[in-house]
This record gives structure tokens, sequence and C-alpha cells, in this order.
């Protein structure tokens, strides 16, 4: 089911991120990074989950390395098999090692961090819809990592990837928030997580 449209979308966002310079990149990451800072829910949060950027993804060192210097809680995921994946707590991005598809990740001597433990879940996507409705890398780390928190979910992508709609299936997951360069849109109508406020 929309199969052929959601292969298609998705090679179209990722060479339109590739083609991105380093400076535009870099701009995107600090305008996102600036929004997500200034969020209600961010600030109440204990505990955030991020991720470390991969192929034109938007990075988020500068708020990851802000929350760690302010002490706050925060988890990387941590791929464990095909389409599973963790929360792993970090204290330094220096800790990091090579992981699957050769993107930085917390070691498996990291404990693992409880899902509902996690108050806000940073989360990338290939693509975004108005809607909440996200289209990922594929591999369905998200869509099955998601229903184990009540997390605030918060979609992070460049603004030509936020879109009216995107051919959703079943199993993916929706977000609560998606935070472009450009600003923050709110899903209206979807269920009450945690530090919504």
């Amino acid at each position: 089911m929309h199969e052929d449209e959601r292969a298609a979308l998705r090679r179209d966002m990722r060479q339109r991120r590739r083609a991105l310079d380093a400076a535009r990149q870099r701009e995107a990451s600090l305008a996102v990074c600036a929004h997500l800072a200034a969020l209600p829910c961010l600030k109440q949060a204990h505990t955030v989950m991020a991720y470390v950027a991969c192929g034109g993804e938007i990075s988020l060192t500068p708020l990851i390395k802000q929350l760690l210097d302010g002490g706050r809680a925060l988890a990387l995921p941590r791929c464990e098999g095909p389409g599973r994946m963790t929360a792993r707590p970090v204290r330094s991005l220096d800790a990091l090692t090579l992981g699957e598809y050769g993107i930085p990740a917390p070691g498996a001597d990291c404990p693992v961090l409880p899902a509902e433990e996690i108050d806000v879940v940073l989360v990338p996507g290939t693509a975004f819809g108005r809607d909440g409705g996200r289209i990922g890398q594929g591999g369905g780390y998200y869509d099955r990592f998601l229903p184990q928190t009540d997390a605030l979910r918060v979609g992070i992508c460049h603004d030509f990837a936020l879109l009216d709609r995107v051919p959703v299936q079943a199993h993916d997951q929706r977000m609560d928030l998606i935070v472009t360069p450009s600003g923050v849109t709110g899903m209206p109508g979807l269920r009450a997580r945690k530090h919504t406020d």
C-alpha cells in the first residue's frame, strides 16, 4: 500500500538533504536547536531522547551539548538488531562508538534506559505530514520503539520535508510536534502525553 509512493518520496528527500552544503546544514541545525530549546515541553523534561544525525538529517549536536552541559538526562538510540533499538543514557558524545549503519551510538556496556522514563523523544524522519504522519528510513526502528513510551514525540526535519500529507501505513507512528528550521508545527487532536503544557 503506497509503497511505490513511499519509496519515491524517500529517494527524493534523501537527494535533497544530501544536496545541501555544509553552511546550509549548519544553519538548519542551529535554527532547529534554538526552536527546540525554547519549547516548554523540553524545558520541563527530565529525560530527553535525541539522535545522532546521518545522511543529511538535521544535526542536534548543539542541543545535545547544551542539555549535557546543563546536567540534563539524555539518551541516544542503539540498534539491537533488525528493526529493534533501545535507549541508552549518555553523559558525553566522546563516549559513543560506531554502531549500526555507521552511526555513532552508545556502547553495549551502557545500561538500557526504560522507555517509560523518557519524557520527550526527538525523532528524525525522511518526511512528515502536517497531520503528524511520518515516513522514516524504512527500518521500522522508531515505529517499534515509540509505542513503548508515553513520551512527547517531536519530529525533526528540513522545511522541504514537511508536507501537507505523507503516505503512512497502519504501523507508522505519529508525532505530537514537528520542528523545522522555520518553526514548530503542533498536531491537534492527538492523544495527550507527558509534559504537553
